[in-house]
C-alpha cells in the first residue's frame, strides 16, 4: 500500500514540550521546598555565628586569665577595639575586628562593665557603624553555648546599652 499522502511528517510526530501546567507545577514545588528550607538556614547561621563568638570569647578570656595568674593582676582597662599593652602580641588579631553579630570587643577592668558590677569582663559593644544584631534569638543563642541561656543571669549578661558583657570576674 502507498503511503498516505495526507499525513505530513510533522503530524507524525509527538510534541516533547513541557506544558505550562507542568511548569507551573514544578514552579511551585521548588517554592515550598525553599520555604521550607528558609527557618533551617537561619538557624543554622544564628548558630555559626553564636559559635565564632562564644570562640573568641573563650579566647580572649584565657589570654587576660593567664596574664592576671601569671603578673598577680589583670591587664589595665582598654578602649574599643584596642588591645592593653600588657598582652599586646598575644590576643589574636579578630579582637580589633567587628564581630560576627555586630558591634566591637572591648576589655573592662575596674570599672562599671555597661551597667553590670565586674572585676574583669569582656564587652561586645555597639560602635559607630557597628551596631549590634538586636535579633534576641541571636544573643539567645551566644548565652545558650557559653552560659545558661538566660541573659539575665549567669556570666553572659545583657548590659543597660544592649551590649553583650562575659563576665570573667566579679
Amino acid at each position: 500500500m502507498p503511503p498516505d499522502s495526507s499525513i505530513t511528517p510533522l503530524s507524525r510526530r509527538r510534541s516533547r514540550a513541557f506544558t505550562l501546567v507542568e511548569i507551573m507545577v514544578v514552579v511551585v514545588i521548588i517554592g515550598l521546598l525553599a520555604a521550607a528550607a528558609l527557618p533551617a538556614y537561619r538557624l543554622i547561621t544564628i548558630r555559626s555565628r553564636a559559635t565564632t563568638v562564644v570562640n573568641d570569647l573563650r579566647t580572649f578570656s584565657t589570654v587576660f586569665i593567664t596574664y592576671s595568674l601569671q603578673n598577680g593582676r589583670y591587664p589595665d582597662d582598654g578602649d574599643p577595639q584596642v588591645v592593653p599593652p600588657q598582652v599586646a602580641g598575644q590576643l589574636p588579631g579578630n579582637f580589633t575586628q567587628r564581630t560576627p553579630i555586630g558591634g566591637v570587643y572591648k576589655w573592662n577592668f575596674n570599672v562599671p562593665a555597661d551597667g553590670v558590677p565586674a572585676k574583669a569582663a569582656l564587652i561586645i559593644q555597639a560602635e559607630s557603624g557597628y551596631p549590634i544584631m538586636d535579633d534576641l534569638d541571636q544573643l539567645e543563642a551566644v548565652d545558650k553555648q557559653i552560659d545558661d541561656g538566660d541573659l539575665a543571669t549567669g556570666n553572659l549578661l545583657l548590659g543597660s546599652t544592649n551590649s553583650l558583657v562575659f563576665i570573667i570576674e566579679k
